[in-house]
């Protein structure tokens, strides 16, 4: 018997879980020096994980594509990242892939590229994860919209009520996180 689909939680990282506005450039970090955990980042996913829901990161990394860090420094502030969780991620995707990048290989639009759903299909297909039962969470509606494509609920993470495709909207990632366990039926 094949084991049942797990659901899972799909987190935006720059802006979602760490903060890149106003500290990297363009919001592109490469440096996990650089790493800085969001209010609220921790507890959210330390509730989720204890939910027993999947997480996954999922993020557009096109400084790669624009000769800004190398796909090497994505994987070191991955690294970094969960090291500050905690471990608790278990999977992280990236698409370093920008159709205006100056590095050839980079150099060219991806099914991977937000707002497609290509790394939470491929993130799912691998893994054994239940879709309809997932969540995207993000800060901007490319997050919601490739959530929406691979058959998720998203939450968006906003101060204003911007026109979007995401089933909620809320100020923080802790909240997120609260309303994806009420919406489950998700318990610690």
């Amino acid at each position: 018997m094949p084991p049942i689909p797990r659901p899972a939680v799909f987190l935006d990282r720059d802006d979602t879980l760490i903060r890149t506005t106003g500290l990297a450039p363009d919001g592109d970090l490469g440096d996990p020096g650089l790493v800085e955990l969001l209010p609220g980042a921790q507890e959210a996913c330390v509730l989720l994980s204890g939910a027993g829901l999947f997480l996954g990161v999922i993020t557009n990394q096109g400084g790669v594509a624009r000769g800004k860090y190398t796909t090497h420094d994505v994987e070191r502030v991955h690294a970094r990242l969960n090291e500050l969780l905690g471990g608790l991620i278990d999977e992280f995707r990236y698409c370093p892939f920008h159709p205006k990048g100056t590095v050839p290989e980079f150099t060219r639009e991806h099914a991977w590229r937000k707002p497609q759903p290509g790394m939470i299909l491929d993130m799912a297909e691998r893994r054994g994860l239940d879709l309809a039962s997932s969540w995207v969470i993000g800060d901007a509606p490319r997050d919601c919209i490739a959530g929406r494509g691979a058959g998720c609920s998203s939450v968006l993470i906003a101060r204003e009520d911007p026109e979007t495709c995401a089933d909620a909207i809320v100020p923080n990632i802790l909240d997120a996180a609260r309303l994806v366990l009420q919406r489950t039926g998700a318990t610690r």
